[in-house]
């Protein structure tokens, strides 16, 4: 399988970045802190938002790719897809709307009902010319956004580390991530910071780059939807460290999970395929 030029650039700023967090974690993000920063503030309420409408938009793709022999798993696949869509829309105005102090479950309601129709419409035409690959894509995007929010939900409750915006300036409370202490705490992601959840999950903005292969129109654009889902991701992590909401090592750990959790079952959903093409054209 090979893999594209700047994914593998990407990976490499990656590790570089966590070389300098090593030194400076904590120099960063006292540099650069300004909790009142309104500019962040708003890309903060939109942050998680594209994740949950691309899992809303693969499970209409899980609901509408189905095969109609009415077998078990067809019903289960029917049923998991319509659930899990209205979810997502529910997710996508709650955190929308909470964010803004507007919270209403009417005004909800309406916002979820909204992408639950748009989703299901959209995939219902793609489903139209190539079901298969639309599929495809929508397991590989519901897998890898699973076991990311597995992981990162796993680290935040047994991971004690305090976000720069609780540490009151107090630099001898500031420990790195590898020496963070270990203590459960269920409701750890509200009020830790390793790793970032928002940014393990923003990572999957990357599953654009999926697109081309199931609509036509967007085969020559590969660059730009990789230009698009790098710029999101880098102006997200600059609005956590600002906000202090986390380290510059709390986001690239969370990119690596997001981005290798995507990368696994892209061998498991798309290497098995290859292999098997290439066996049938010796």
């Amino acid at each position: 399988m090979k893999i594209r030029k700047e994914f593998q650039i990407f990976f490499i700023i990656l590790v570089m970045l966590l070389v300098v967090s090593y030194y400076f974690d904590y120099k960063i993000s006292d540099d650069l802190y300004n909790r009142s920063s309104l500019i962040c503030r708003s890309i903060h309420v939109f942050a998680q938002i594209p994740a949950y409408l691309l899992m809303a938009f693969f499970s209409a793709g899980i609901f509408n790719s189905r095969s109609r022999d009415y077998s078990s798993f067809s019903m289960l696949s029917a049923v998991g897809g319509f659930l899990l869509t209205a979810v997502f829309g529910f997710l996508c105005g709650y955190v929308f709307l909470y964010n803004l102090g507007l919270y209403s479950i009417t005004l909800i309601m309406a916002i979820d009902i909204g992408i639950f129709v748009c989703c299901y419409m959209v995939t219902k035409l793609i489903c139209d010319h190539d079901a298969y690959a639309l599929r495809k894509a929508s397991k590989l995007g519901l897998s890898s956004f699973a076991l990311i929010l597995i992981i990162t939900l796993t680290c935040t409750a047994f991971v004690d580390r305090i976000p720069f915006r609780r540490l009151d300036g107090t630099v001898n409370v500031f420990k790195p991530w590898y020496l963070a202490g270990l203590s459960f705490d269920p409701m750890g992601f509200l009020n830790r910071s390793f790793p970032s959840i928002t940014l393990a999950l923003s990572s999957d903005i990357l599953l654009i780059n999926l697109i081309p292969q199931f609509s036509r129109r967007f085969r020559d654009r590969k660059t730009i939807l990789s230009i698009i889902s790098f710029s999101w991701i880098f102006v997200i992590a600059i609005s956590q460290i600002i906000l202090g909401y986390s380290y510059l090592s709390d986001i690239l750990i969370g990119l690596l999970i997001g981005c290798m959790s995507i990368f696994l079952f892209y061998l498991v959903y798309y290497k098995k395929n290859d292999s098997s093409k290439e066996m049938m054209n010796k």
